[in-house]
């Protein structure tokens, strides 16, 4: 089984065990009953959501911990969920899926390996390694021609990489 991180608990919220989450998923992962897990030694350990409220930051309770005694040893711990492949769409990708692939031009020749995924206000684009610099192609339709199970395939511009 996968697994996707979805937020990180920052820090208690009051006495009840409630929790303050940063939220770093694209898809709704925090709702009443939903399971999340953390990981510890390796391990995942599931908390079963009790009630969350929406604000400013997400303010999450688990079942099992009704005291900010038992929820303090869960501070700083990332959030993951099962990963389920009904959450994608055509065209989309988990961007754990594409950090680490090798990235090839049109012609075959590998051109440079995907190193993390950016969100910027102009799009999303990969960020790869090329020759020991960091190169960005933008991710869309232009410039990403296809994603195979073990490649990128780019359509390569003049001064693209």
């Amino acid at each position: 089984m996968k697994y996707n991180i979805c937020g990180k608990i920052l820090k208690t919220f009051g006495l009840k065990g409630e929790v303050k989450v940063l939220n770093s998923s694209d898809f709704n992962r925090f709702v009443k009953n939903k399971e999340l897990y953390y990981l510890e030694n390796g391990v995942y350990k599931e908390l079963k959501i009790k009630e969350v409220k929406d604000g400013s930051s997400l303010i999450v309770s688990f079942y099992g911990y009704d005291d900010i005694n038992k929820v303090l040893p869960l501070i700083g711990y990332d959030l993951y969920a099962k990963r389920e492949k009904e959450d994608l769409k055509d065209n989309e990708y988990y961007y754990s899926d594409l950090i680490g692939k090798d990235v090839y031009n049109e012609d075959g020749v590998l051109r440079a390996k995907v190193k993390d995924v950016r969100e910027l206000p102009q799009g999303k684009y990969l960020l790869c390694v090329k020759d020991g610099k960091n190169k960005l192609i933008p991710f869309n339709e232009h410039f990403i021609k296809d994603v195979l199970d073990d490649r990128i395939i780019i359509m390569e511009i003049e001064g693209l990489l």
